[in-house]
């Protein structure tokens, strides 16, 4: 963390002003968490932490009728929000193509059972992939946090709640992208009446509301399957098992 040296401060730009102190917010979210509300998130402290200059922090966060404490909290919320829409999708599409790339001969003059079975190998892989990273982030839980707060407080700024809205929308269609091009490897289709996005926003939701879980009555991670080679036991997570299910009431043969 960046502290302020003696002396005049230094000039930053205002993206660095913005961004440094957008950082020591999140770093402070990180160490205290949100139980308690936002107090965290203090103008005066970040700048002190940040070491840009006071009057440029006040007067880039002095904005309409909030005061800049105000300001600054709401960007920070905001920046908070919008994370899970720029940062998971591109590791999955990654992984997701990786994965496919591995399954290339096998899906070479395959029948229809065979491709089906292979969709739902690979589903499981990737909700495996999705469920161990968002289970162990911690930005994951900061953003769960912040979110049920957006949602279930009447004082919610409706910029905030926009962000919320288009992130999950910007989020539902990207994945529904992803998974309409795996269906189409695998020459699959969606049932009717679903569609891609509904298929997407099935599979939000379960990642959503597994990760982070604190409940010990039943299994996240270890179930055994018996879906290796041969009939051989593997261990899944519940997140895996469910996108199989999915893909199982979702899809068909093309």
């Amino acid at each position: 963390m960046t502290t302020r040296p003696r002396g005049r401060p230094p000039k930053y730009p205002p993206a660095e002003v913005r961004s440094r102190l957008i950082d020591v917010a999140i770093d402070q979210l990180h160490q205290h968490g949100v139980r308690g509300g936002l107090e965290a998130v203090n103008l005066d402290d970040a700048i002190t932490e940040s070491g840009v200059p006071r009057g440029a922090a006040y007067k880039m966060w002095k904005t309409g009728e909030m005061s800049p404490q105000d300001a600054y909290r709401t960007a920070v919320v905001i920046e908070v929000l919008s994370m899970p829409a720029t940062a998971g999708l591109p590791a999955t599409r990654e992984f997701a193509a990786e994965a496919l790339a591995g399954h290339a001969d096998a899906l070479a003059g395959a029948d229809q059972d065979t491709r089906k079975e292979i969709m739902r190998e690979l589903m499981r892989t990737v909700g495996e992939f999705n469920f161990r990273n968002l289970d162990d982030s911690v930005n994951w839980k900061l953003y769960s946090a912040l979110r049920t707060a957006a949602l279930t407080r009447p004082d919610t700024p409706v910029e905030i709640l926009d962000v919320l809205r288009r992130g999950e929308d910007y989020l539902l269609s990207r994945y529904a992208e992803l998974y309409q091009e795996i269906s189409d490897v695998f020459q699959m289709r969606i049932k009717e009446p679903f569609t891609y996005t509904e298929f997407a926003a099935a599979l939000y939701a379960v990642t959503e509301g597994l990760a982070g879980r604190l409940a010990q009555g039943y299994r996240r991670y270890g179930i055994p399957r018996t879906t290796g080679p041969g009939g051989s036991v593997q261990d899944w997570t519940l997140m895996a098992v469910a996108f199989e299910g999915l893909v199982d009431a979702f899809f068909e043969p093309a």
